[in-house]
């Protein structure tokens, strides 16, 4: 992955970065807002695209992201001006913008093509809004504003197959019976009337207020810009039972400027939302032959005192954060952005492993069988992953030790078993530590901590080259090889700590890294082999 900016939240040495051919689609809806801000606003582009794509309907969009301060902050879309059927996407990276939703935007439009072609557009400065309507040149077709079905008894235009309009507040609808409702005085005012390839298009006119309650008003300044709508073609000339119907909505956006906002509904708390990670290959990319979807679930980081990376809002805890990692690592999905072709398809990079084991033969009575200890690998992670932000002032987890910004997290369980080996996952280049410490057994897990607690096992990096004894002398004492030594129980008369029974005792592990780049896919877990 191409690192692009001068000065990257993430660092270029890091797990699946969530590409932009990567969608989020989050379990929830949307709305669409005009004024105002969203009082939680999408956070990452993936779901922002995902997001419009699926809010507003009868659309193509092109999507695009920045750091922009004349746009609202997080996801906002606008039509265009020239095809009203285009939406312009954009994913403000600046949380701090004050621009509001759809700011100064003069001219609001909504579209949808289905059973018909409806376009309202709402100018906010004239108070006017224009509603143009194409259905069938012979039949009557309608249109009601506000409603999702005749029940509502929206406010309602009627074409009729010779081209007559009229309105009519639609009547109560029964089983047994279709109210057509009471035909209104006319509020709009024809514009045009055009037939053409049997194919009737009218423009009408009229103030977004309504005359009286029995007509729709357009509310520009409305929290929720979408409407609405059912739809009807006839089986003839005039107004009779409809032979099609179809509910649907115009989405009303800007046309250009700062966009609408696009803001999600009901938002569930932090680590609680659900969804799925969507790879989408480039269509003019032979080589992009990647698919399918991973499924992201509620409560992927444990309560505390499990961990705290819920409490420092971790992004790897909520899809809704996620910025990338193990989760988005996945059988060709390319690791490059939509933009980006993929190099070398036609040469397959090749590369061999070599391994050298040195075995020593099991001697019954001598030696004792081990396993590997499932269930007792300590995860602080979520469970195993999790994101090392780039630190600074306020940044939770965050210090400043020896000019050098670090990252802490910390959690706590019981242990199992009788502990021989421990090999924590402490990646390069972020890592710095990984400590154990054990409880007196009956301490509550949420007291257990480094102060309470015995130190039973360190791991840190070992460079080489630096004179460290655990590797001075050797062959790979040499600048640029680093050595992470697990930790081992055994025989006295092998220089080792006997074993550790753990069983019931509670544990309490620490991890610091190095924050001076973000890192995500970071991992924090042990490897143990124990018996009994």
């Amino acid at each position: 992955m191409c690192i692009r900016d001068r000065d990257p939240l993430y660092s270029g040495l890091l797990e699946c970065p969530l590409t932009t051919r990567v969608t989020k689609q989050i379990d929830g809806s949307y709305n669409l807002q005009t004024n105002g801000s969203c009082p939680h606003p999408i956070l990452t582009f993936q779901e922002c695209f995902a997001a419009v794509a699926s809010t507003v309907s009868s659309a193509e969009t092109t999507n695009t992201t920045g750091s922009d301060p004349s746009y609202p902050p997080g996801c906002s879309a606008s039509r265009d001006a020239s095809f009203p059927f285009t939406v312009h996407t954009f994913f403000n990276r600046l949380p701090n913008s004050s621009t509001a939703c759809a700011s100064s935007a003069k001219l609001l439009v909504g579209s949808t093509a289905s059973l018909l072609n409806v376009t309202l557009s709402v100018d906010r400065a004239s108070q006017m809004a224009t509603i143009q309507l194409r259905g069938p040149s012979a039949e009557w077709f309608g249109v009601g504003f506000g409603g999702s079905s005749m029940a509502d008894q929206p406010w309602t235009v009627i074409v009729d197959g010779a081209g007559a309009v009229s309105e009519r507040k639609l009547g109560n609808l029964t089983a047994a019976h279709h109210d057509p409702g009471t035909q209104l005085p006319p509020s709009v005012k024809v514009l045009s009337n055009q037939v053409h390839a049997q194919l009737r298009q009218v423009t009408v006119t009229r103030p977004l207020q309504g005359a009286t309650s029995d007509y729709y008003t357009f509310d520009s300044s409305s929290a929720d810009s979408t409407i609405p709508i059912i739809m009807a073609v006839g089986t003839s000339s005039q107004l009779s039972y409809h032979k099609s119907k179809l509910p649907g909505k115009l989405d009303l956006l800007p046309v250009g400027g700062a966009g609408a906002c696009v803001c999600p509904e009901a938002p569930k708390p932090f680590g609680q939302a659900s969804g799925l990670l969507v790879y989408n290959p480039v269509a003019n990319q032979s080589a992009d032959v990647g698919t399918g979807a991973v499924g992201f679930q509620p409560q992927k980081c444990a309560p505390f005192p499990a961990t705290v990376l819920n409490e420092q809002r971790n992004p790897t805890c909520d899809i809704r954060h996620y910025q990338g990692g193990q989760w988005a690592c996945h059988h060709m999905w390319s690791l490059l952005d939509a933009d980006q072709p993929i190099p070398w398809s036609n040469q397959p990079l090749v590369f061999h492993h070599k391994y050298r084991f040195w075995v020593q033969p099991f001697t019954p009575g001598y030696h004792t069988a081990l396993h590997y200890g499932f269930g007792t690998e300590m995860l602080i992670g979520s469970p195993w992953e999790y994101d090392v932000p780039k630190c600074g002032d306020g940044v939770p987890g965050c210090s400043f030790h020896d000019g050098t910004w670090v990252h802490t997290i910390t959690g706590s369980m019981l242990g199992k078993f009788n502990l021989t080996a421990l090999n924590i996952h402490c990646h390069a280049p972020t890592c710095l530590s990984i400590s154990v410490f054990a409880c007196p057994l009956g301490t509550p897990l949420a007291g257990c901590n480094a102060t309470v607690g015995k130190l039973i096992c360190k791991q840190q990096p070992v460079y080489g080259g630096t004179g460290n004894p655990a590797l001075a002398g050797t062959r790979f004492d040499e600048p640029g090889y680093i050595a992470i030594p697990a930790c081992l129980w055994g025989k006295p008369e092998n220089g080792l700590e006997p074993p550790t029974n753990l069983t019931g005792v509670p544990l309490h592990m620490i991890k610091v890294s190095n924050a001076t780049w973000g890192h995500y896919g970071e991992m924090s877990g042990g490897q143990p082999f124990v018996f009994g």
